[in-house]
């Protein structure tokens, strides 16, 4: 069964092409655009692995992966930002696994979705 990916992204165009690339590369994809989808497609069936965009609206980027976090240490999650190294420092402590600099080179980003998987399996 291929893993299951939550894309939590507001851009509909780059969720689509997050989508188009995981799904090319073996994996089930659910895209989502605000926080408040994002709790409720978490809630209802728990992926196996979340990118996670940090400006999007209704509940902050940073709040979701505090409430992942919380709730679901063991599923990892990395935060797609174009935020500078030092704001990116301060997100891995709050728990991010990885991150992916936008624009997004998915190659790259497939292999961190890759080890992250097989670390957490």
């Amino acid at each position: 069964m291929p893993a299951r990916i939550l894309i939590i992204e507001d851009e509909p165009g780059l969720a689509e092409l997050l989508a188009v690339n995981l799904e090319g590369a073996g994996f089930q994809t659910t895209c989502v655009y605000d926080g408040v989808e994002a709790l409720r497609a978490f809630e209802q069936n728990p992926p196996d692995l979340v990118t996670l965009d940090l400006n999007v609206p209704k509940v902050s980027g940073f709040r979701l992966l505090e409430l992942f976090k919380r709730d679901h240490a063991e599923i990892p999650i990395i935060a797609i930002t174009a935020y500078s190294y030092e704001e990116v420092e301060e997100i891995s402590k709050k728990g991010v696994d990885d991150f992916q600099a936008k624009p997004v080179d998915f190659e790259i980003l497939i292999s961190k979705i890759q080890r992250l998987l097989d670390r957490s399996a």
